[in-house]
């Protein structure tokens, strides 16, 4: 029986600051983590990719529990009905009055940088010329640190827990309940999907960037491991991209053929220069296809493969 699924991917954002840090003065930060080296990357924070998550699923149509909790000060009390609401299933919730708690089966990374953040910023004005006519008032000047990267990110979703509320989840005279394996699979599906839209984080009015995969590797396993979470990386070389396959096949060699169920490896062509060679070393490993493709290969993998 499946335990999980794992998706590792690589996202670009072209000049971008998704999920700012602090304000320094009237500089808005990037997210940054430190190397030993004392290099730094950028990154989006695992907060971050789940609020964009649950958007793309109500824009998929889910209707999300946010609107029905109950908000009294700075404590916020869910609906608690998982059975009704995808995001409090997939995400889960936090009830401090009631006790009600349930532990995400859906596990994120930060998507973080493949490259260093090299201190650029993008300037900005707040002119009042448009409110008084007098161009000599000038205006605020504001800037916003930017990064033109590639970002790398895995989700590990327990299947075996998406659509399974045991009664310590729902409160104090519960019973132990459970949706149907139909039921199930569609919201699997549907956190794919919102992934394959992936898109949010601040400042989309003038720094919008798509945050959809341009690689995946998509892993459906009898145990539960974040199999290629340190495994996906990238070269820069002359402009171009060149994604590493040794890494990734090592990884997949590291953990059982019995434990693996599927492995799919999906990827945006003209994306990658060695797109020929990344081809014919993963087809060895596992089917390798467009993302077009890919995506639909997955939603059926699912159907078929995620069974009581």
């Amino acid at each position: 029986m499946s335990k999980a699924i794992t998706l590792t991917y690589l996202v670009k954002a072209s000049a971008a600051n998704v999920n700012a840090s602090h304000t320094e003065g009237n500089v808005q930060t990037i997210k940054r983590v430190t190397l030993p080296d004392g290099s730094v990357l950028p990154y989006i924070s695992g907060q971050a990719v789940r609020r964009m998550l649950r958007d793309r699923l109500e824009d998929l149509g889910w209707q999300l529990s946010e609107p029905f909790a109950r908000v009294s000060g700075q404590e916020v009390t869910p609906p608690v009905q998982p059975d009704q609401y995808i995001d409090e299933d997939l995400f889960g919730y936090m009830d401090a009055s009631g006790g009600k708690r349930r532990t995400s089966p859906t596990r994120v990374s930060t998507l973080v940088g493949l490259f260093p953040y090299w201190g650029d910023r993008d300037l900005g004005t707040r002119s009042f010329e448009r409110f008084t006519g007098t161009p000599a008032e000038g205006g605020n000047l504001f800037e916003t640190e930017l990064a033109d990267c590639l970002y790398r990110g895995t989700m590990l979703i327990e299947l075996d827990r998406v659509g399974v509320f045991p009664a310590r989840e729902l409160g104090k005279g519960a019973a132990d309940s459970r949706l149907p394996i139909e039921e199930r699979r569609r919201r699997v599906q549907a956190l794919v999907q919102a992934l394959s839209l992936l898109w949010g984080g601040g400042r989309t009015a003038r720094m919008l960037a798509d945050l959809s995969p341009q690689f995946l590797v998509y892993a459906r396993l009898k145990v539960k491991t974040p199999l290629f979470l340190e495994a996906v990386q990238v070269e820069y070389q002359q402009g171009h991209y060149l994604l590493q396959t040794e890494p990734i096949q090592h990884a997949l060699n590291r953990l059982p053929a019995d434990w693996r169920e599927v492995v799919l490896f999906g990827y945006t062509p003209g994306f990658f220069a060695n797109e020929a060679s990344l081809r014919q070393e993963l087809t060895s490993a596992a089917p390798v296809m467009t993302i077009a493709e890919l995506i639909p290969a997955i939603l059926k993998d699912i159907e078929e493969g995620l069974r009581e």
